[in-house]
C-alpha cells in the first residue's frame, strides 16, 4: 500500500517541532519508527572541508559514533557511494542494494568491522542537495537481519519526507546558531562583568546578569520586589519610576524618541506640535548606607520589532558600584606584556584608585622601589604616563584569579 498524506502529515508534525526544540528529536525518531521500522537511525553531515559528523542520532551507542567518525568514516563505501549518487542526480534516495552489491559490501571494512558488530544488515538513506552552509549530508536509517530489508512503501515515504527533512535541518542549523549566538553574547556580558537588568513593557524584570543579581541581593538601596525594581528612599523611588516608565514607552514605540508631529494636512487645526511623550530615560543616583557611595544608575530604551517573541524586553538598567574594586587584570598583563607579579599587582592597585605611595606601603616597598616598578611596566606595555597606562589596563578583560 502507498504511503498516504496522513501518513506523512503524522511525521511532519514531530519533525518541525524538533527542528525548533532540538531536544524533540527522539520523538520524531520513535515517531519514524510507526512506519519505517528501525533500531538506528542519525544524520549525517560533511562540511565544506570535508568534516563529517554525525548529528543527532538515535539508537546509536556513543562509543560507535566516536569509533566511525575516528576510524571508519575513510572506509565508508556506503558514503561514497551515496555522495556520488547525489552528485549525478541532486538528490538521492535508496538502499544498500541500490549503489552496491551484497558481496562487496560485506568484505567491506565497515560492514565486518562496524556495521555487523552492531547487527546493522540493511540500510536506507538520502542525499539531501541544498542544505545551508555548504553542507552535504542526508538521513542513514538501519535495520537488524531479522527485520528485514526496507519496503518499497517504506521509500516512498522516505522520498514523500526529504524535501521537509532538508527544511528541518536548514531551520534546525539557523536556530541553533541563533542559540550558539545568544550564548557568546550572554557569556560576553557576563565576563565583562556588566551589572545588567532587562525589564519588559510592564517594567517587570525579565533578566539580570550575576552581577546585577549580586547588587539586588544586598537590598542596599535598591532591590528586586514582586518582579518590579524598588529604590529604598521615596524621592529615589519616584524618580526611578520617571526614567523607567520612559524607557519603557519609548521601547514600545511610544516615547520621546518615538516622537511624531501631526500633519497638517490631515488635522490642520493641530499645527506641527509634537505629541506629548515621556522623557527615554536617563541616569540618576541610588543612596545606600554610610560610608558606602551611591550606586549609579543608567536606564535606557530597548527596542525590538520582534513581536512574536517570549520575552519583549523594553528597557535595559545598567547598574554600577563605585565601591567595587576592579577585577584583576594580572593574568591577562602577565600573557600579554611580560609583567612580573609585583608588577602586576601594582597595576591593580593603581587600577583600584590608590596613588603611588599607597600602593607602596600595600606592596611593603618604598615609593622610589614603586617608581622604578612603574617605569618599567610603562616601557613593557608602550605607555609613557599613569592615566594611558590605566586607560590601557581598564580597557582588558578582567579576571577573578591571579594565576600566577
Amino acid at each position: 500500500m502507498s504511503p498516504s498524506a496522513k501518513d506523512l502529515s503524522a511525521l511532519l508534525g514531530p519533525l518541525y517541532e524538533a527542528a525548533a526544540s532540538p531536544e524533540l528529536w527522539p520523538q520524531f525518531f520513535e515517531a519514524l519508527r510507526t512506519y519505517i521500522n528501525t533500531n538506528k537511525a542519525f544524520f549525517l553531515l560533511v562540511d565544506p572541508e570535508n568534516r563529517c559528523d554525525i548529528h543527532l542520532s538515535y539508537g546509536l551507542d556513543p562509543a560507535w559514533q566516536r569509533a566511525y567518525l575516528d576510524n571508519y568514516q575513510q572506509h565508508d563505501v556506503l558514503l561514497n557511494r551515496f555522495v556520488s549518487a547525489k552528485q549525478a542526480y541532486g538528490e538521492w534516495i535508496g538502499t544498500t542494494q541500490s549503489v552496491i552489491s551484497d558481496a562487496e559490501y560485506h568484505h567491506s571494512i565497515l560492514f565486518n568491522e562496524f556495521a555487523k558488530p552492531q547487527g546493522q544488515f540493511h540500510h536506507c538513506g538520502t542525499a539531501l542537495g541544498g542544505l545551508d552552509g555548504g553542507l552535504e549530508g542526508g538521513i542513514s536509517i538501519n535495520r537488524t537481519l531479522q527485520e528485514g530489508s526496507f519496503t518499497s512503501e517504506e521509500m516512498a515515504l522516505l522520498a514523500m519526507l526529504a524535501p521537509h527533512l532538508k527544511r528541518a535541518l536548514n531551520m534546525h542549523r539557523t536556530l541553533s546558531q541563533e542559540r550558539a549566538n545568544h550564548a557568546v553574547l550572554r557569556q560576553t556580558v557576563e565576563a565583562l562583568d556588566l551589572s545588567l537588568v532587562s525589564l519588559d513593557g510592564c517594567s517587570r524584570v525579565l533578566r539580570m546578569t550575576m552581577a546585577a543579581r549580586t547588587i539586588l541581593e544586598l537590598r542596599d538601596g535598591i532591590a528586586l520586589d514582586k518582579g518590579f525594581l524598588r529604590a529604598r528612599a521615596v524621592g529615589e523611588q519616584a524618580r526611578l519610576t520617571e526614567l523607567v516608565a520612559g524607557a519603557v514607552s519609548t521601547g514600545n514605540g511610544r516615547g520621546q524618541d518615538c516622537a511624531v508631529r501631526r500633519s497638517t494636512v490631515a488635522a490642520p487645526e493641530a499645527g506641527r506640535r509634537t505629541l506629548w511623550t515621556p522623557s527615554s530615560g536617563g541616569a540618576m543616583l541610588i543612596s545606600r548606607g554610610p560610608p558606602k557611595r551611591p550606586l549609579q544608575v543608567v536606564v535606557t530604551p530597548f527596542y525590538s520589532c520582534e513581536i512574536l517573541l517570549d520575552e519583549h524586553p523594553a528597557a535595559l538598567i545598567f547598574l554600577s558600584d563605585p565601591d567595587v574594586r576592579p577585577d584583576s587584570r594580572a593574568s591577562v598583563l602577565h600573557a600579554l606584556y611580560g609583567l612580573s607579579p609585583t608588577q602586576c599587582r601594582l597595576v591593580d592597585l593603581l587600577s583600584q584608585g590608590c596613588e603611588v605611595a599607597a600602593a607602596s606601603e600595600v606592596l611593603r616597598m618604598t615609593i622610589s622601589t614603586a617608581r622604578f616598578h612603574l617605569k618599567n611596566i610603562f616601557r613593557k606595555t608602550g605607555t609613557a604616563r599613569q592615566t594611558e597606562l590605566m586607560r590601557l589596563v581598564l580597557g582588558l578583560p578582567g579576571t577573578r584569579t591571579i594565576p600566577l
